[in-house]
């Protein structure tokens, strides 16, 4: 799959920009702030429906206007291609997407069509931080690839809200709600024990592709992995009757506790994944430089894990990635990507592609300037 062109307009410091990509790799490069990850951001826009970081479509309007709008072409692996289109205006508080002049509604059936792969600095906490970084990063993996597991995400997330509602409305009113908990305690069983089970296969499958990955930028000695802990559920089994069961066992211990502090403590809403490298805690240990390149095979797993999920071979959008490499884990990143798929870099450094030996088809370099591709050129390497 890759992008054929792109339209922005009134979109983040970009007035009207139009861009003709390469197949394979596309470098946006200026200095900070004229505009190169708004380039990345509106194709995030074309197949997520959505920004990869702006938490609001308003966020991302120009300011001197009330409506953006983010025009493409995405040519599928058999050839079919997409005009899609999405805008947004603020006076009326509404976001259209299109594919080939057709609105789609919901968003939410987009997910996993144009299948994308984002490395950037907003990815960071990933590896970093606490452990709703890792259960998002899981959860849009996963999601891209497989939609009912993404409308189960949807709905566990609504029961957590109404489950919530309730222990609280009990805590404040001191009141018991045990018999209102019921009907949701079922649901939220049935409903987490589908996520978790997913989730354990998932982390099953999708180590080996982290691992190949980090072998292919980082050295030899240093082995990567992925581990599972389910929050307050030992999993031995797949099985989901004995997840269901432990489920249940677990949501039974801590009731008192849920009804005292007024929150649920139990679900996939509170599971851990832990990163290693050499059996050794990443979030202890690492140097700023694992934890870079630790993301980054987080990354290209995910690629290869949809690629083979989706039929389909993802966008790779790289931002900002090379701040924390040494010149030979960013060699072989650039090389590396440059095999797999049509790719976007961003960067304020030119002198990373002077001696590179990129695809044949050379890479397509755009000069953003204060929010315009200014000078578009053709470096052959």
């Amino acid at each position: 799959m890759h992008l054929k062109n792109l339209r922005l307009q009134n979109f983040r410091n970009h007035i009207d920009s139009k861009f003709e990509f390469n197949c394979r790799t596309n470098v946006l490069l200026g200095n900070n702030g004229h505009g190169k990850t708004n380039v990345i951001e509106a194709i995030s826009y074309l197949c997520l429906t959505k920004s990869f970081y702006a938490y609001g479509d308003s966020v991302v309007l120009n300011f001197n206007n009330n409506m953006f709008e983010i025009e493409g072409t995405i040519i599928t692996k058999q050839e079919q291609e997409y005009d899609v289109r999405v805008a947004y205006s603020e006076l009326q508080q509404e976001k259209i997407y299109a594919i080939n002049k057709h609105r789609v509604e919901p968003f939410s059936s987009v997910i996993g069509k144009f299948p994308i792969v984002i490395c950037s600095p907003e990815h960071a906490p990933v590896t970093s931080a606490g452990p709703a970084e890792r259960r998002k990063f899981v959860d849009f993996v996963i999601s891209q690839s497989n939609n009912t597991y993404f409308q189960n995400l949807i709905e566990y997330r609504r029961i957590l809200k109404q489950r919530n509602k309730i222990l609280m409305d009990g805590r404040i009113l001191r009141r018991d709600v045990s018999e209102l908990l019921l009907p949701w305690n079922e649901q939220l069983i049935k409903c987490g024990s589908y996520l978790t089970i997913k989730r354990k296969q998932f982390v099953d499958e999708f180590r080996w592709f982290v691992q190949s990955a980090y072998q292919q930028v980082a050295d030899e000695y240093e082995k990567p992995n992925i581990e599972y802990k389910p929050a307050n559920i030992p999993i031995e089994s797949i099985e989901e009757k004995d997840i269901s069961d432990l489920f249940d066992s677990a949501l039974m211990e801590k009731r008192s506790e849920e009804i005292r502090l007024g929150t649920t403590l139990v679900g996939p809403h509170r599971d851990e994944f832990v990163f290693t490298i050499n059996d050794l805690d990443l979030r202890k240990y690492a140097s700023q430089g694992q934890h870079k390149t630790f993301l980054i095979a987080l990354k290209m797993g995910e690629f290869y894990y949809l690629k083979e999920r989706c039929h389909e071979t993802p966008i790779i959008l790289l931002d900002d990635i090379f701040s924390e490499l040494d010149d030979s884990r960013a060699k072989k990143l650039l090389n590396y990507v440059d095999s797999l798929s049509q790719t976007f870099i961003t960067t304020t450094n030119p002198h990373l592609f002077s001696d590179n030996k990129l695809h044949d088809d050379g890479l397509k370099v755009f000069s953003i300037i204060n929010g315009s591709p200014l000078e578009t050129h053709m470096v052959e390497v």
